[in-house]
């Protein structure tokens, strides 16, 4: 039995309107061949037809409940009759036709693309972003960030050291080892356990003090430098810093070339964690050359100066441009190189 057959005799009340303008009368409500049938409900007259599975409902849940036929909602069916209305849902449900299996999946499957574009962006759009950024933030911005980032390790305990008897050795190292103005500074009690030489933005280095103890000349020392910035050379440091703020800081760095406060603190203490990038050796002895520097200092000091050494010490060694020559030029003299050790006592 089907539900048309099943209900062909259930008959109920309701109130009936032609027209907005109309005033509701009492009809009866039954069910014809695939329609709802309106009659008069003191003559029975027939007054309405409604093709069944053309009949809306206008306020779905609340009672009484209101219909109309498809296309034409001033023609209004007042129904409070619980039999009634059930009666009509189910009849209706009988007589609609399947949905088609896209149908059935278009809801899953809009979904599912919404997602996986959320997706996409949160892996394309930061990345792009960073690229951009990087590319356009200016060397004096930079300059600007490499301070802050200093300020950021005062803040969690280290302290830069000064002396006057050093600074003609570090303005020495910084225009021996590079082409382009630079910034090298030694700072003691950082919060690190293993002393590095850290490129931190805008041709500025950070040595650890520890690092004088263990280098046993001015040229190993200006070796591990010379690593140091063949990394900032492969891996731009604005973009770890740009990472660490999050897309948010980046953009508003982009826009208005400032970021937000929230975003530098505790970041120098967390690059000086990170692991160190192993630079190309090729372009290491490049520099060395370009700085008329031995590799063998540095490849043969008793403590390796950098852990990157481990791996690519033995293809300095090799390349070495002066091929063990020594210097026609001392990096520093003997009483620079001494008060450049000395430069923590101050």
């Amino acid at each position: 039995m089907t539900a048309l057959e099943k209900y062909r005799k259930l008959e109920g009340s309701g109130l009936w309107a032609a027209s907005a303008q109309d005033q509701r009368r009492d009809v009866v409500v039954g069910f014809g061949d695939a329609t709802l049938v309106i009659s008069d409900g003191r003559s029975m007259t027939v007054l309405s037809h409604w093709s069944l599975p053309a009949v809306v409902r206008l306020n779905p849940g609340k009672r009484p409940a209101l219909y109309s036929p498809e296309g034409d909602t001033g023609e209004v069916l007042e129904l409070d009759d619980d039999w009634l209305i059930d009666a009509l849902k189910v009849v209706q449900g009988a007589l609609s036709p399947p949905r088609s299996l896209m149908s059935r999946l278009r809801r899953p499957i809009l979904a599912g693309l919404g997602l996986a574009g959320l997706i996409a962006a949160a892996l394309v759009i930061p990345p792009a972003l960073e690229d951009h950024t990087a590319a356009v933030v200016p060397m004096a911005k930079r300059v600007e960030l490499g301070e802050a980032l200093r300020h950021d390790l005062v803040l969690s305990g280290a302290r830069q050291c000064q002396s006057t008897y050093a600074a003609p050795a570090i303005a020495g190292l910084q225009r021996r080892l590079f082409q382009t103005p630079a910034s090298i500074v030694v700072m003691r009690d950082l919060p690190v356990d293993a002393p590095r030489i850290q490129h931190v933005m805008g041709r500025f280095f950070i040595v650890d003090n520890r690092l004088l103890e263990e280098a046993e000349s001015a040229e190993a020392l200006g070796g591990a430098i010379l690593l140091a910035a063949q990394r900032a050379d492969e891996e731009d440091p604005l973009r770890p810093l740009l990472r660490h703020a999050g897309v948010v800081a980046t953009f508003r760095l982009l826009t208005s070339a400032e970021l937000p406060p929230s975003a530098m603190p505790g970041y120098a203490p967390a690059l000086l964690r990170a692991p160190l990038a192993v630079p190309d050796p090729e372009a290491v002895l490049e520099r060395f050359a370009r700085a008329d520097l031995s590799t063998r200092p540095l490849v043969n000091n008793p403590f390796p100066l950098d852990p990157a050494l481990g791996q690519i010490g033995d293809a300095l060694r090799a390349g070495d441009p002066l091929r063990g020559e020594p210097l026609s030029n001392a990096l520093l003299t003997d009483g620079q190189w001494v008060s450049l050790l000395n430069i923590c006592d101050g």
